[in-house]
Order: C-alpha cells, then structure tokens, then sequence
C-alpha cells in the first residue's frame, strides 16, 4: 500500500516528481485534509458525505479514503438487514471526485494540521483499515463517514488531544432533535429516521457520533490540537472548492404529511359514506390495507429494533400503534360478539398514544396521521358493533 511506499522509499525513479520542492520541515511532503460533499438526490446521499483526502506530491500519490459499504442492490438489503459491514476504502483523488462531478455535487476540502509524522500514522491507519478484512458494523449515526473520518484523526494524536472549542449549537440537543436539524431539507428521509430511532431518539451520543457532513466544517474550523503543555493551534489552516455546487437537491413537495393527510381526509370521507350509504367493498379494501399497513409495518420495526442493531437496540415507541398484535387479535376473536369493545380500547391507546407526543422526541405529525386513520377505522367499527348487539338485544326482548 502507499504508505509501505512511503515508508521504505523504494519507489521507482519515474513515479518520483523532482520538480516539486520539500519544504525545510517537510510538512508539505505529506498533507492530510477532510473532503465535504454537498447532499446527493438519492436518499442515502441527501446528508451528504465526508471522507479523508492523502497526498504524497512528491511521489505523486493522491487517494481518498471514504467509508463505504457493499454497493449494489445487494448492499442496500444487507443494510436493513442490519448486516452492513464498512470500511476505509482507498479511491484515486480523480475518480472519486468523478461521481460527485457527473451528479453535480460541491466538493470543499479542508486542511488539517497535522504534523508529520501524524499524517503519516493517519495514511498508515487508514491503508490498514482499507486491507484488514474485519470490517466495521455500520451503525447510521455512531459508525458513520464522518464520524469514523474524525475519530481516524484523533486516533492518531499522541500527547495531544483535539479541543472543538465548542461545537454547533445543533449539538446541545438530543438525538432526535439533531436528526430533524439533518432531514429538515429531506422530509422523506425525516419521516424514516423519525420511524426508526425509536428511544435513541431522547438520548445524547458523544459529538464526534452525532456529526455529519453539514456540520463537519463548522465544526472542525472552531477545533484547536491542544499538547501536553496547553499549546494550541488550529485544526484547520485552509479550505479549497474542489468541484463546484451545479445541481442543488430539492426536496419533493409530495411530503408524508401531505400524503398521510390526504389518506386521513380519504378515511373519513370512506367512514362517513359508509354510514350513509351502506358502502361494502371500498370500506373493506381500505381495512384490509390498513391491517396489512400496521402488521408489515410492525413486523420491520420489530426487527430493526431487536434484532439489527441498525440505530441500536431499543425501545421503539410506533411498536404501539404499529404491530402484529391487531392482525392476531382479530384472526382469534372476530366471531365473539363483544369483539367491537376491542376496537373502542384500540381507539383509546391510539388517542392516548397521539397525546403523548412531548414524551418523546422521536413522536411527530406524519405518524400521528396515520394513527389518526387507524383510529377513525376503529371507531367506526365499535359503535357499529355496538349498534348491531343492541339490536340484538332489542329484538331478544321483543321476543320475550
């Protein structure tokens, strides 16, 4: 690898530029350097991305070091099969910047100010990192590539210790307030991080966890490397557009609060034309969708949130309207003649589930829709329920 390259210095006379001078400390033999790109369309991208930008000028050695993942559809099924693993992938400056140049994204680069022989341990750590087979588990916010950019640079300080000097304010909240801060531009993306990060959500992670490439600049040019002795410099000492920002993301107007809205307000015109006028097929497909919704819906979260790991094993509060249980329920018990009491029960934990929402971070508007959806379906079928066993009971008394 390009390190044991350097290290040795058995590089053939014609990979080696004479014309480039060292300087008398030979800082600039090797530079180091953090690479933001802008937020990408598809929806893996819209964070954006952060990666370590190496170069040896002298031997004209120029790579990027990006945590990656498996590529391919096969990839993004390992992804939430919570079976990702990453690692440091070592890409030619040129060909790297080529994928953010053909979607239009910006590229910065920013230097750091590392010593030497600092730079040199980073490129060795992440050569290292790009050839060991024991990969990381990727995790969305603490295996991540900004968090693992930072840490990488911070592992390779001795006697010295990186001081942000206070980060964004961003960082003085909770997980989840700081995921909506991300996913404000992105409300898809919102509405699946708020799905998923369940307790995870009312906690705080360390800083260098919590970062991403929107807040990496910010964040690094406030940092100083403070020694044993209290002697500080800072992190960053320059700051270079390497492709420039043509194509801006956008996100959809089609927002999920425009689109769950749209099937609450459905929901209630099907409810009350069914009252009317005694509507039998359009009020079932939507009850059969609506089941089928909370139990595919609540079978994914159960597994994401026990079994993956993906945003860390937890508690996750859409387990109560969204889960199997309903679908069990009904198989079992549908002929008992008191079963509407169940859907007046069901209503009360979905109401009582919406008024909760200042409990918990991970709680928002999109998903309260849809309870509220599943809500007015239940209570339709309580108070026909009920109406049909009085009418029950009415005509045993009449007999009587």
């Amino acid at each position: 690898m390009s390190i044991i390259l350097l290290s040795s210095l058995t590089l053939s006379a014609q990979d080696e530029d004479t014309t480039f001078v060292i300087l008398p400390d030979s800082s600039n033999f090797v530079t180091a350097s953090m690479i933001v790109a802008s937020p990408g369309d598809a929806i893996y991208s819209q964070l954006g991305h952060a990666a370590l930008h190496m170069e040896c000028p002298r031997y004209r050695l120029d790579y990027c070091f990006s945590f990656e993942e498996e590529p391919g559809f096969k990839g993004i099924l390992k992804f939430f099969l919570g079976k990702t693993d990453a690692h440091m992938t070592a890409v030619p400056t040129p060909q790297f910047l080529d994928s953010f140049k053909n979607e239009g994204r910006q590229v910065k680069q920013y230097t750091l100010n590392l010593t030497l022989h600092e730079k040199q341990e980073l490129w060795r750590l992440l050569d290292n990192d790009y050839v060991d087979e024991n990969m990381r588990h990727f995790n969305f916010l603490q295996n991540n590539c900004s968090s693992v950019s930072l840490q990488s640079v911070e592992s390779v300080m001795v006697d010295e210790t990186l001081d942000f000097n206070g980060w964004p304010k961003q960082f003085t909240e909770n997980n989840g307030a700081m995921m909506r801060f991300y996913t404000r531009n992105s409300p898809w993306l919102q509405f699946i991080c708020s799905t998923f990060f369940g307790t995870e959500s009312d906690i705080s992670w360390s800083q260098e966890q919590r970062t991403s490439p929107e807040l990496i600049p910010q964040a690094i040019k406030m940092a100083q490397i403070v020694d044993r002795n209290g002697n500080k410099r800072p992190l960053v000492t320059g700051e270079k557009e390497l492709l420039p920002l043509v194509n801006k993301y956008e996100a959809s107007f089609v927002s999920p609060t425009l689109v769950f809205g749209i099937l609450l307000l459905i929901t209630i015109i099907i409810t009350l034309s069914q009252l009317k006028w005694k509507l039998k097929w359009l009020p079932k497909a939507l009850d059969i969708f609506l089941m089928s919704l909370i139990t595919i819906v609540g079978l994914v979260l159960l597994y994401t949130s026990f079994v993956t790991g993906l945003f860390g094993i937890h508690w996750n509060w859409y387990l109560i309207p969204f889960n199997p249980f309903p679908l069990i329920v009904w198989l079992i018990w549908r002929k008992r003649k008191d079963f509407y009491k169940i859907y007046l029960f069901y209503v009360v934990i979905l109401v009582l589930f919406i008024l909760a929402t200042p409990l918990s971070q991970q709680l928002d508007l999109p998903h309260h829709l849809i309870t509220a959806t599943l809500a007015v379906r239940c209570l339709y079928h309580y108070l026909v329920g009920k109406r049909e066993q009085e009418s029950v009971k009415k005509k045993l008394n009449n007999k009587k």
